[in-house]
């Protein structure tokens, strides 16, 4: 086929799930026009539920961004280049893409420092970040510009390992961010064994060089998982602490942070501290399990206003680190999922029909599913 052919596209109904409000998902149908120049057309075969998707669905906000307007949500995407615009000349109608959602305005001075994540004009797939809302993947086609669009290297047979790039850019960044290197011989400290945390914790070992991995949750099946599947060297049970806040409102974190050190053998502390829970005694107890002068990177999204332990960062020289997204990150993801495609696909614990979107979307709220296996990550599939 030429590529003069795959532009004659006429409009096409598709199916999309729609988030009208809180718990409130419905399958529709839409009309989606041909690709503009600049852009391709893709039937999205596999879009990963993320822990940002079930916030809108549960609550109809993530933090601080809240829905104004019907949207479809998804943004952990990858499918099949169906159609492509006339400008466009690397990409051919059967390649394999790996969508970075993300479209930035590529002229301001974020874009142009290469922090394109934080474009002030950031038009983002599913977030509500911005109105009108830029609608997400868990549609049948969607036109995207092919400057934001990667192609999947042979090695991964799987498109749904190519969705898992998205989350891992995320922990790429935090990664990124936190200047961790091999020579470091550090010690690292994951909180949350979701599937952002696992991939943090293995991408600390396969991009960071960290020395020792210790991956922390409230869930014995997740931190079991964490070790058993190799991404995590030592994983520990967090239980409920009998230290109340009485008498200091961030004991319980400090009791937290204390037992994980102990049961790790950091007796000064974790070097860094990746936190991708979003919790507040989370937060908290990065802080304390932090050792000083090391460093605790935010990357999971909670409640925009927490109590945070500033004073023991400060006198510590605790660096507190930001992430956002992610920029730049696609090409050693995908690096990363071709040569450790194996480890990393198992994640995906549960895969669903877009027809079924509401139902994926009640698997993926619970640790657990219906037969009681564990819940990861749930990949709704065309």
């Amino acid at each position: 086929m030429t590529q003069s052919e795959t532009l004659v596209v006429d409009a096409t109904e598709i199916v999309a799930a729609v988030l009208h409000g809180t718990k409130d998902m419905r399958i529709e149908t839409k009309v989606l026009g041909p690709p503009a120049a600049n852009e391709l057309q893709v039937r999205v075969t596999q879009t990963g539920i993320c822990g940002s998707d079930l916030h809108y669905y549960h609550h109809g906000r993530n933090g601080d961004f809240a829905l104004q307007h019907p949207l479809s949500l998804g943004h952990e995407s990858a499918g099949i280049v169906t159609a492509v615009g006339c400008d466009v000349d690397k990409f051919v109608v059967g390649d394999r893409v790996a969508l970075e959602v993300g479209v930035p305005c590529s002229e301001c001075k974020w874009c142009k420092k290469g922090r394109y994540n934080l474009c002030p004009d950031m038009r983002f797939r599913s977030s509500c970040k911005t109105a009108p809302h830029y609608d997400g993947t868990l549609v049948q086609k969607v036109n995207h510009p092919a400057k934001w669009c990667h192609k999947v290297p042979d090695a991964v047979k799987d498109l749904s390992l190519a969705a898992l790039v998205e989350p891992l850019a995320v922990s790429l960044q935090g990664i990124k961010r936190s200047a961790l290197k091999a020579e470091d011989e550090a010690t690292v400290l994951v909180l949350g064994a979701g599937a952002v945390g696992l991939l943090t914790a293995f991408a600390a070992k396969k991009q960071g060089g960290a020395k020792t991995v210790v991956v922390a949750d409230i869930s014995s099946q997740r931190v079991a998982f964490a070790v058993d599947n190799g991404f995590a060297d030592q994983g520990i049970v967090l239980g409920k602490s009998n230290v109340t806040e009485s008498d200091n409102p961030l004991a319980p974190a400090i009791a937290s942070a204390n037992f994980l050190k102990e049961n790790a053998g950091a007796d000064v502390g974790f070097d860094v501290v990746f936190e991708c829970t979003g919790v507040q005694i989370c937060v908290q107890t990065s802080v304390f399990a932090a050792a000083a002068g090391a460093k605790v990177v935010l990357i999971g999204m909670g409640s925009p206003i927490q109590t945070f332990p500033i004073g023991s960062a400060c006198t510590r020289e605790v660096d507190i680190i930001g992430v956002f997204r992610y920029a730049g990150n696609y090409p050693d993801a995908l690096a990363i999922v071709a040569a450790d495609g194996e480890t990393v696909g198992k994640l995906v614990t549960h895969k669903m029909k877009l027809r079924d979107a509401v139902d994926a979307f009640e698997i993926a709220s619970a640790p657990v599913d219906r037969n009681g296996d564990l819940v990861l990550k749930v990949m709704i599939t065309e």
